[in-house]
């Protein structure tokens, strides 16, 4: 079963990610897909708006928390280097693509699944969606950009709140913040993302993309250096034993929670 569908429907290109069992969370594999997909789409010069969604009533809860506990108590600096490159691709992938990206967000948006809905162009949203940072939670710092994109969207004192609480903040109030442009009621989000995508599709192709092209073109060089920075703070985060102690926390919750 493809852990990201890619589909075409006329000048939309839907991608979806499909790991419902996990919330859509990602493994660095999955990252590297999607941002080979969104690449790959751009190649082909078709599609008007790509719309980036998750499977099964989520958009994606984040890093997949297993992937990193199966790589033992002392995972090596070179395994995790490489998953989180492959995690920063996705949001490079978004931000250099000429084509605007839409996040259509149902239910979790939390850690990277966060970031990844910060770093497209828009963020349409259903009355479930909820969005949390999660990374202080867990003992880790935001790998995905949002310490750079969040306060751009939102301030920096809001920004600081929800990257070191664990707050979530439910659709109507991401709207009131700046955080999604437009809410739906879930069973009319779909027809909602349609019009504004077809809104989109009825401007000038050339327009469009010259737009995007400047009004992301001072993040992008910032954005990357915020990557990095990021990057170089979660590795040492991800090696800590306060990480370690919250994630071995965490898997016993979950598995309690499986054996109930």
């Amino acid at each position: 079963m493809a852990e990201v569908i890619s589909e075409t429907d006329g000048r939309l290109h839907r991608l979806t990610l499909n790991r419902p069992a996990r919330r859509n969370a990602l493994t660095p594999e999955v990252a590297r897909g999607l941002a080979q997909e969104i690449e790959q789409i751009e190649e082909t010069g078709e599609a008007r708006v790509i719309l980036l969604s998750g499977a099964g009533g989520h958009f994606c809860a984040g890093l997949d928390l297993r992937w990193l506990d199966s790589l033992g108590e002392a995972p090596s600096i070179a395994e995790l280097q490489h998953g989180l490159s492959d995690f920063q691709a996705a949001i490079l992938a978004i931000v250099r693509c000429p084509i605007p990206v839409i996040a259509t967000v149902q239910g979790t948006a939390a850690g990277f699944g966060f970031d990844l809905a910060l770093a497209c162009d828009m963020r349409l949203a259903g009355t479930s969606a909820s969005f949390t940072s999660a990374f202080a939670r867990m003992g880790l710092v935001p790998d995905g950009g949002s310490s750079f994109t969040l306060p751009r969207l939102v301030g920096i004192g809001r920004a600081m709140r929800l990257l070191i609480t664990d707050q979530s903040v439910p659709a109507q109030e991401a709207l009131s913040i700046g955080l999604v442009e437009e809410v739906f009621a879930d069973a009319d989000l779909d027809a909602g993302v349609s019009r504004v995508a077809g809104a989109i599709i009825a401007s000038a192709d050339s327009s469009v993309r010259a737009i995007k092209r400047l009004s992301r073109a001072q993040e992008v060089g910032a954005l990357e250096q915020a990557l990095s920075s990021e990057g170089a703070s979660q590795l040492q985060a991800l090696q800590s034993t306060e990480f370690r102690t919250r994630l071995e926390a965490f898997t016993a919750r979950a598995a309690r929670k499986a054996g109930a």
